[in-house]
């Protein structure tokens, strides 16, 4: 499906904040299959966005969000270092009639996005 989405990135090097794009699967369930894949991965939180981005063959990174208007979905993945390392997730659906983001999710666990929109799998 070609639901587009940008993922961004916080709290892991610098630059402070990444975003990058992908052309498809951009819905909810398809950035939990995305994210479940990518802790399959490295189950490191710290590793996360090496993970993520070695196991997206068609990511394209972005110099800023507003590079892309045509995405359908935002992300913001941040790694989180106290008290252990851990990544919290949040998503974003584009109205288009209003051209504004509106919440789908509220800042999250990782492990529990991914159950959340993709029943059955667990995330490590």
């Amino acid at each position: 499906m070609a639901t587009r989405a940008v993922y961004s990135f916080s709290g892991f090097l610098d630059p402070p904040e990444r975003h990058f794009f992908l052309h498809h699967d951009g819905y909810p369930k398809g950035a939990a299959h995305r994210f479940a894949v990518a802790l399959r991965h490295s189950s490191k939180a710290t590793s996360f966005l090496a993970a993520f981005l070695s196991t997206q063959r068609h990511v394209e990174p972005m110099a800023s969000l507003g590079q892309v208007s045509d995405a359908a979905y935002r992300y913001r993945i941040q790694l989180v270092h106290l008290p252990q390392p851990s990544l919290l997730v949040q998503c974003w659906k584009l109205i288009p009639d209003h051209n504004r983001w509106h919440p789908r999710s509220s800042r999250m666990p990782m492990d529990l996005f991914i159950q959340r929109f993709l029943p059955g799998i667990h995330g490590r």
